[in-house]
């Protein structure tokens, strides 16, 4: 199964080079403890901005690295508010890591709504 995440330049860079590393997150559920591990989706739509409350700054770099599904046993997040459509997992940077590094993805980042509310007609147009 391909799965997605999107960071930042800088965080691209340190990824390709040592590795995925456990992040902490908010467990969402009534003990509230904090869990790590590395969060992705089974599609690029999965990913935003702010993925898992961590803010990605500095670069917009999609990654994706193929871990067969069987491997992911037990570490699929179910969320309120998901799109059906799109799994989410939190899963061992360890395990992560062990299908090998990330590639970067060639996806497209125009997630539908984007643009919706920017006036694009004269792009491209010479000023008169």
């Amino acid at each position: 199964m391909k799965l997605f995440q999107f960071v930042g330049d800088r965080t691209a860079e340190a990824i390709l080079k040592d590795g995925f590393q456990d992040l902490p997150f908010q467990d969402l559920t009534e003990d509230g403890q904090v869990i790590k591990g590395v969060w992705l989706f089974d599609s690029p739509d999965g990913s935003n901005m702010e993925l898992g409350g961590v803010a990605v700054d500095g670069g917009n770099v999609m990654l994706a690295i193929e871990i067969p599904e069987d491997a992911l046993s037990g570490h699929e997040i179910m969320m309120m508010d998901d799109e059906p459509e799109i799994r989410e997992f939190l899963v061992p940077a360890s395990l992560v890591n062990s299908f090998g590094p990330p590639k970067i993805a060639d996806v497209e980042l125009n997630w539908p709504g984007l643009l919706d509310d920017i006036y694009t007609d004269d792009i491209g147009e010479d000023p008169e």
